[in-house]
């Protein structure tokens, strides 16, 4: 779920409203929700078939997204090396809430795997 909003910078004094005031520029906020359940190891829940498609998809995601925030730590940006946001749909969906000058949190609710 992407939920968007958009404001214009806009000047207070200003006295009418044809007058912006400010520098005109837009902020636009963004709140992602992705749900990446059925990621557990095949060997544990014994996923056959459409679930085990799925389960090898959302694995590939994930180490997707780690490659990137792994390469956005670094500091390395899309002008001085390549930030693999190509190499999934999630990252790709993701990639303007991770790069640029985002503030980006990530909550992660996740239990341990039996030993």
């Amino acid at each position: 779920i992407v939920i968007e909003r958009r404001d214009t910078n806009v000047d207070p004094s200003a006295e009418d409203d044809d007058d912006l005031g400010g520098d005109g520029a837009v902020r636009v906020a963004q709140l992602n929700l992705v749900d990446l359940a059925g990621s557990e190891r095949v060997s544990n829940t014994g996923a056959e078939g459409k679930r085990l498609k799925e389960g090898a998809s959302i694995n590939k995601s994930l180490l997707s997204l780690g490659q990137v925030i792994a390469k956005l730590s670094e500091g390395i940006t899309p002008s001085t090396g390549h930030i693999p946001y190509r190499d999934s749909k999630l990252t790709r969906l993701l990639q303007n809430s991770l790069g640029g000058n985002a503030r980006t949190a990530i909550v992660a609710a996740i239990t341990p795997s039996d030993l």
